[in-house]
């Protein structure tokens, strides 16, 4: 290691780390604004800018306002949260646990939200005239049973209870 070069080394990476947490707070500033006055615009922004630091902030403001379901002053629809799942599961395939944690309460909370929904297209094995976002969901969820399996036995507490309790759910789809 050349120590001569190190000063100036430092001052590089500071401000390669201070130029990308200026685009992100731009990013999440641009994100706060839609998300207070479209939900669509705020999802095609989300997935535009496809920047994984930028979706994991706006996660938990998604999962609020899908718990909260029709008694959000804006509630996620259920197409918002279909085209939302490539991130969805883009994160349940990510070695970061922090990012595991919170698409495994995603899968949980959309599981919930619309579980009387998807157990009817459950049980009548696709043929109903569903909404087209509906078997969408449906068929995302399935394709995540295995990835979900494989999480309930991971070395993070955390990331397994959230495993379980959404492999619980998803046994039952």
């Amino acid at each position: 290691m050349n120590y001569n070069n190190l000063p100036t080394n430092i001052a590089v990476q500071h401000t390669e780390i201070a130029n990308k947490l200026s685009r992100r707070l731009i990013q999440l500033r641009a994100a706060r604004t839609l998300w207070h006055k479209d939900m669509n615009q705020f999802m095609d922004h989300i997935l535009r800018v496809n920047d994984d630091g930028l979706s994991y902030d706006v996660f938990p403001w998604i999962i609020g306002r899908v718990r909260k379901g029709e008694k959000s002053s804006q509630p996620v629809s259920m197409g918002a949260c279909q085209e939302f799942m490539p991130v969805v599961l883009r994160f349940l395939h990510s070695d970061r646990d922090e990012h595991l944690h919170i698409a495994l309460v995603m899968v949980q909370s959309l599981l919930e939200r619309f579980w009387e929904q998807l157990l009817q297209m459950s049980r009548n094995h696709l043929t109903s005239c569903q909404s087209g976002n509906l078997e969408s969901l449906f068929m995302i969820l399935v394709t995540t049973v295995e990835r979900v399996r494989q999480l309930c036995s991971s070395k993070s507490p955390e990331v397994a209870k959230e495993a379980s309790a959404a492999y619980t759910l998803l046994e039952k789809l």
